[in-house]
């Protein structure tokens, strides 16, 4: 079956109030990527093309619950909210969501409805590495790689929680992958050179704990602002002076001192 193009060009039909709910309301700093997504999905989900083409999916899953729901569509929404129902052990949100990922393989419309689900998910999950990212939208990391999710996911081996499977895949490939590769690159020892390494009766000092705490929080993903701040303030030993030679108010730079503490904080207990 042709795919059908599906562009995220903003488009100038105004959102029905319906359209909107699927985003979850009070959003901090709401992204021009959502608001895209809205606008998009507002025109999408009545497009006579976009219902013709998903209407043709019946022949292609014939006897599936999705197939029943296709005869009578009118509105993409409808698809999207069965697959949030569970009616029956045999009728899940499973069901319907897995034949979807199985469509998007080779159909965008398909992959565009998968996307809606999980937006919600994906917003909620994003806010949290909001402070690793200070530069970056968060949900414009996440929306991308939830596509990759949605494309690369395997139906005949992963059949059940779908849509936890989806989020968690997504969240891995926006923010984790970073993580899991700076462990990657840590030298494995053997135990016993622990044992045989000449023993040195120089305590550790503070400076050299202060310096493994910000290579760690490197790794983990801290912003290179928060940890030049600290280096600086480290290296000054003056909050003032530092204000004074980054131009600014001794409490913006406290400001961002307690911040940058958090986020090292926050980043090596994630990483542990």
């Amino acid at each position: 079956m042709t795919t059908t193009p599906i562009t995220t060009t903003p488009i100038t039909t105004t959102p029905s109030p319906t359209a909107r709910r699927t985003t979850p309301v009070g959003t901090p700093e709401r992204s021009r990527l959502l608001e895209r997504l809205d606008i998009e999905w507002a025109h999408l989900r009545t497009s006579r093309r976009a219902l013709r083409t998903a209407r043709a999916w019946a022949s292609r899953c014939p006897g599936h619950p999705l197939a029943d729901l296709l005869a009578e569509l009118t509105d993409l929404e409808q698809i999207r909210q069965a697959t949030q129902r569970r009616d029956s052990a045999e009728r899940s949100d499973d069901t319907i969501l897995l034949a979807l990922v199985e469509l998007a393989r080779s159909d965008e419309l398909a992959g565009r409805i998968v996307l809606q689900h999980l937006l919600p998910a994906l917003i909620s999950n994003a806010r949290r590495y909001r402070s690793y990212t200070d530069r970056t939208d968060p949900v414009a990391q996440i929306v991308p790689a939830a596509w990759l999710a949605i494309r690369a996911y395997d139906v005949e081996r992963r059949r059940h929680h779908v849509a936890a499977s989806l989020i968690s895949d997504a969240v891995f490939q926006a923010f984790r992958r970073q993580l899991r590769r700076c462990a990657a690159n840590e030298e494995a020892r053997d135990p016993v050179s622990f044992a045989t390494t000449a023993h040195h009766d120089d305590p550790v000092t503070a400076v050299d704990e202060f310096v493994t705490v910000l290579r760690e929080a490197r790794c983990a993903g801290v912003p290179a602002y928060d940890l030049d701040l600290l280096r600086q303030l480290v290296r000054v030993g003056s909050p003032s002076v530092v204000a004074e030679q980054r131009n600014v108010t001794p409490r913006t730079v406290r400001n961002h001192r307690d911040r940058a503490v958090d986020h090292v904080r926050a980043a090596l207990a994630v990483a542990a």
